[in-house]
């Protein structure tokens, strides 16, 4: 039940409308009810394995509250029930990588028919739920939460469909809090659906018309010239962020207009002038995640430079495998690891200056353009993935082609486009970026609000259906 899509518009319709006109009482039952549905539609037999994972660690979550009440230590049973989620995610989502790589490296036949004997399917929005419901067990842990979590608000925690299927991956502290009390008002109802229409246009209009565009390039790089390799990879960053992003507002929308607020997961990364930056913008709640529940328990920054590095270069590549088993992911990973660590020792030997000072002329342009380009080139790693055991040959055949200025090949069709997709996603990126939708313009809301409804759907019926899968569904 894809977000931009009439299901989903029905379901949320019919909740919405039973929502507000019935008792705080019987809100929650109807949000899980509703959420149900959301994930049934999707996978049925999955949906009963979901529910075990999340009774498993409700269970688990009141054995660690109990034990923390009576003074009884539980780091024993906190790694327990964190490897038991790990091993849930690892059997179904990266059971074929081990196998796979245990044959390409050791060549065991054994290994290999095994694997194949077997047909393991990947749980939709595993990977999500299986972080959240981790960081509520660390949470409870830590004492972040003072009191037992209901039943039923654990359970809607962990469903709550506006961000069942993608995140942003919420914080128990930040939603438990807010779900006996939701509030509407009438700005907060403007707000949710000016995101939910700017989630479509970034979605409907922008990312899925980058998609066909840059889609014949990875069947074969090498056909294509330089010029072509580089605009499609530009396009592809700003895919990935539309999609993403405009996933991200409608299910802040949908939130909205239920009477919650969920976290932000973008604000105007594209416009970043370092890699540091870049990581407090981009893919906030995963970045946020990471460095509480990964680095911070490796050690951080409280060892040497050295090892503050490797804890962070070390995250971020198994931020890269936490997005897919394949090794064009750790690849990616490795790559952003790389530059953040350049991007920080240079920072440190300087003095904590940075490498450009602010009087240098188009310092900040330059700041942008450094980033923006070479976070899009780790794109190519990204996208790659898709090959399967040919993603690193393909992400090399796509370097090389940028890189040697290719002038021979075939030009990618309609790729005089893509600069004007990419000039829109930096135009939502600067919305994002200095927060201009919603201080300076909030004052002309009532009249903003039914033309940007009119030219949204005008738009939509221009270019598109909205029938194509989010691209983090895949997580």
């Amino acid at each position: 039940m894809l977000f931009n899509s009439i299901p989903y518009l029905i379901l949320f319709f019919f909740t919405y409308i039973l929502y507000w006109n019935i008792s705080q009482k019987g809100r929650k039952p109807l949000l899980i009810l509703s959420s149900l549905v959301f994930y049934a539609y999707f996978s049925f037999p999955f949906l009963f394995h979901f529910l075990a994972v999340i009774l498993v660690n409700y269970l688990f979550s009141e054995w660690i509250f109990k034990r923390k009440n009576q003074g009884k230590s539980n780091d024993k049973l906190l790694a327990f029930v964190v490897l038991l989620n790990l091993i849930n995610l690892g059997f179904f989502k990266y059971f074929y990588f081990v196998t796979g790589t245990l044959y390409s490296v050791f060549g065991w036949q054994e290994v290999k028919s095994f694997a194949t004997s077997l047909n393991i399917f990947l749980p939709l929005a595993i990977s999500f739920y299986t972080f959240q419901v981790i960081a509520l067990q660390v949470d409870i842990h830590r004492g972040i939460l003072k009191e037992k979590v209901k039943f039923e608000d654990y359970f809607l925690f962990i469903l709550f469909f506006p961000q069942l299927i993608a995140g942003p991956i919420m914080r128990s502290d930040n939603f438990i809090p807010q779900i006996d009390h939701p509030e509407i008002d009438a700005d907060r109802m403007k707000k949710g659906i000016f995101l939910i229409l700017g989630g479509l246009f970034k979605k409907v209009v922008i990312a899925e018309n980058i998609a066909p565009i840059i889609s014949p390039l990875y069947l074969d790089p090498s056909k294509f010239d330089s010029f072509s390799l580089f605009f499609a990879t530009m396009a592809f960053g700003m895919q990935i962020y539309c999609d993403f992003s405009g996933y991200t507002d409608l299910a802040r929308g949908s939130a909205n207009l239920l009477g919650y607020e969920i976290p932000e997961n973008f604000q105007g990364p594209f416009l970043s002038q370092s890699y540091r930056e870049i990581w407090s913008r981009w893919h906030i709640t995963l970045s946020s995640w990471l460095r509480d529940y990964l680095y911070i328990p490796l050690g951080g920054s409280k060892g040497s430079v050295f090892r503050s590095n490797v804890n962070m270069f070390i995250t971020m590549c198994l931020g890269g495998l936490w997005h897919g088993a394949n090794w064009a992911f750790v690849a990616w990973g490795a790559y952003l690891g790389a530059f953040l660590w350049i991007e920080r020792s240079i920072y440190l030997a300087r003095g904590k200056k940075r490498l450009l000072p602010d009087t240098f002329p188009f310092v900040g342009f330059i700041r942008f353009l450094f980033v923006y380009l070479t976070f899009s080139f780790s794109g190519i790693f990204f996208r790659s993935a898709a090959k399967g055991d040919e993603s690193m040959s393909t992400a090399y055949q796509i370097f090389k082609g940028i890189l040697t200025f290719k002038d021979v090949g075939e030009t990618l069709d309609r790729v005089g486009e893509l600069p004007v997709f990419i000039a829109l996603g930096l135009f939502f990126n600067w919305l994002q970026y200095s927060d201009l939708a919603y201080t300076k313009l909030k004052k002309y809301q009532n009249v903003l609000l039914p033309i940007f409804t009119l030219a949204i759907f005008l738009l939509l019926g221009i270019f598109g259906d909205g029938g194509q899968d989010f691209i983090y569904f895949q997580f």
